[in-house]
């Protein structure tokens, strides 16, 4: 069975700040990971990882938050040091607010966020990402 979500015509925030939590899995290069924004109307003003499983001392990790899709417009990053530990917490660097508003799960051109992870191709990294959603009230 597949399950398709009930989309109302309206669906705000619930709360603030809503949170979506998401596991990453790197080991292979670059992997892509669309995150669907299920709200309408909210702004991405958060964002951090917390290490699950140390990436085994090969390279750096890199999460490249992009609007929509692979190679869309970069609205910031999250750097994870080489040799990083379990329980290590790294936060976002917000590069493009304009592109962190107005995400919308009625826009087709803001409803998602791509997380591109690039790490070396044998690392082990793992790790829970965690971002932080508001009401956007702009214009």
């Amino acid at each position: 069975m597949t399950y398709t979500a009930t989309r109302r015509e309206t669906m705000p925030i619930p709360v603030e700040p809503a949170v979506l939590s998401v596991h990453l899995d790197g080991g292979a290069g670059v992997v892509d990971v669309p995150v669907y924004i299920p709200w309408k109307h909210c702004k991405l003003v958060y964002a951090y990882t917390v290490t699950t499983v140390g990436e085994g001392n090969n390279a750096a990790v890199y999460l490249d938050f992009e609007l929509n899709a692979a190679d869309g417009t970069r609205m910031g990053d999250i750097d994870i040091a080489q040799n990083a530990a379990v329980g290590d917490i790294d936060e976002l660097t917000i590069y493009s607010q304009d592109a962190c508003d107005n995400l919308s799960s009625d826009n087709t051109s803001r409803d998602a966020i791509n997380i591109e992870l690039t790490d070396n191709a044998s690392s082990t990294w793992q790790g829970m990402l965690f971002m932080y959603f508001e009401v956007w009230e702009g214009e």
